[in-house]
C-alpha cells in the first residue's frame, strides 16, 4: 500500500488522522502521518486493517443497494418512497445499539453518504431522546431504529 492510497482510504472511511492513528494503527498521530507522507512504511498489519473496513463498507453499501432492488421489484411500478437512513453524529450514540464496534462508525457514515448521493436517500439524524420515547418496552435493534427513521 502506498502512503498517497492510505490517505485515500482513510478520508474514504471518514477517519482523521488522530482517529485512524488511534483506532486502526494504535498508534500516535505522528506515526500515521509519517505513513501518509511516506517517511516511514506502512505495517502489514494495518494495511490490512484498512482494507477489511473498505471491504466491511462495501458489503455494507452492497447489502444495501439488494435490499432496495428487491423492495423496488415488490412495488412493481408503484410510487417510490424516499429511503431514510440513520446517521449518527457521535460514536456515542452509534455505539448505543449492543455489539457494535467503534471502528465501524466512521465507514457506517461513509456508506450512508454513498447511498444518499447514489439513491437520494434521506440521512435522518439520530435523536437518542427521542428514539428512546418512541421505543417505549420494546426491545432496541437495527430493524426498530429503521422503523423510527422511516418515520421521521
Amino acid at each position: 500500500m502506498t502512503p498517497s492510497t492510505l490517505s485515500a482510504l482513510r478520508r474514504l472511511l471518514f477517519f482523521t488522522q488522530p482517529e485512524a492513528a488511534a483506532l486502526i494503527g494504535n498508534v500516535t498521530e505522528r506515526s500515521w502521518q509519517f505513513w501518509e507522507r511516506g517517511d516511514r512504511p506502512i505495517p502489514q498489519d494495518v494495511a490490512d486493517k484498512i482494507e477489511s473496513l473498505i471491504e466491511w463498507r462495501s458489503n455494507a453499501v452492497q447489502a444495501f443497494h439488494d435490499q432496495l432492488e428487491e423492495a423496488q421489484a415488490a412495488q412493481e411500478g408503484g410510487e417510490q418512497e424516499s429511503v431514510r437512513l440513520l446517521w449518527y453524529d457521535t460514536v456515542d450514540d452509534w455505539a448505543t445499539l449492543n455489539d457494535r464496534e467503534p471502528i465501524l462508525f466512521r465507514p457506517h457514515q461513509s456508506a450512508v453518504a454513498q447511498l444518499c448521493a447514489e439513491y437520494g436517500c434521506i440521512a435522518v439524524r439520530f435523536d437518542a431522546p427521542a428514539y428512546r420515547a418512541w421505543l417505549g418496552d420494546r426491545l432496541d435493534s437495527e430493524m426498530m431504529r429503521g422503523l423510527w427513521a422511516g418515520g421521521q
